[in-house]
């Protein structure tokens, strides 16, 4: 069972001040906090807290939460924020990556329905022509994202580049040679977890995990 929510004005690890909650996905928490060895500077406090119960799936989602931390930690992109540290205090596991002070296009989809519209053709490619470079540089680290939709792509305030976020169930892509001729490609999400959301990922992704 996942621990409760951490309350505001705690501080973990004797560093990061919790300021409040950013959200909550099948594996964690993310919380805004200031990190009070840098001047009380803004970042983002990811704490593994997975919605499943049962040995397995703990020790899968515990698998995951430590991939996606050995991912960030690998990749430097101007638009893939910044890992920092990973670390346990209090019985709980975190990541920290730098805080992005922005918008999700899904919240920027919703704001701009609500004016009755939507993004225009030129907007959405000139959004792709500044995605699909991101795309490119974690695929040619032999990262595949697995769940690349609106939620997880972000605006930030003070730029027109789109930043890419959320490697939660990112798949590293292992070469056999490095495993030996009788080991398989290790995957960290079994083939009947759903990886990805619908409308977004592939149909055959969805089906079969």
């Amino acid at each position: 069972m996942s621990k409760p929510i951490i309350p505001n004005g705690t501080l973990i690890d004797n560093r990061y001040l919790i300021q409040r909650v950013l959200g909550q996905g099948g594996l964690g928490r993310t919380y805004l906090a200031g990190d009070t060895r840098r001047f009380n500077e803004a970042c983002v406090l990811k704490e593994f807290a997975p919605s499943g119960s049962g040995k397995h799936n703990l020790e899968k989602s515990r698998a995951l939460f430590k991939r996606e931390a050995e991912i960030l930690y690998h990749v430097q992109h101007q638009q893939i924020p910044d890992f920092l540290a990973c670390f346990e205090a209090d019985g709980r596991l975190f990541l920290v990556q730098e805080y992005v002070n922005g918008q999700t296009y899904s919240d920027l989809l919703k704001a701009r329905r609500k004016q009755k519209s939507v993004f225009s053709e030129l907007e959405v490619i000139d959004w792709l022509n500044n995605l699909l470079p991101v795309l490119e540089y974690i695929h040619q680290c032999g990262i595949i994202h697995r769940d690349i939709s609106p939620d997880n792509i972000m605006l930030p305030s003070d730029s027109v580049l789109p930043v890419l976020i959320d490697f939660g169930v990112g798949k590293q892509i292992v070469d056999s040679a490095q495993l030996g001729e009788d080991s398989e490609e290790i995957s960290y999400v079994g083939k009947m977890s759903l990886v990805g959301k619908v409308g977004y990922a592939p149909h055959e992704q969805i089906r079969l995990g």
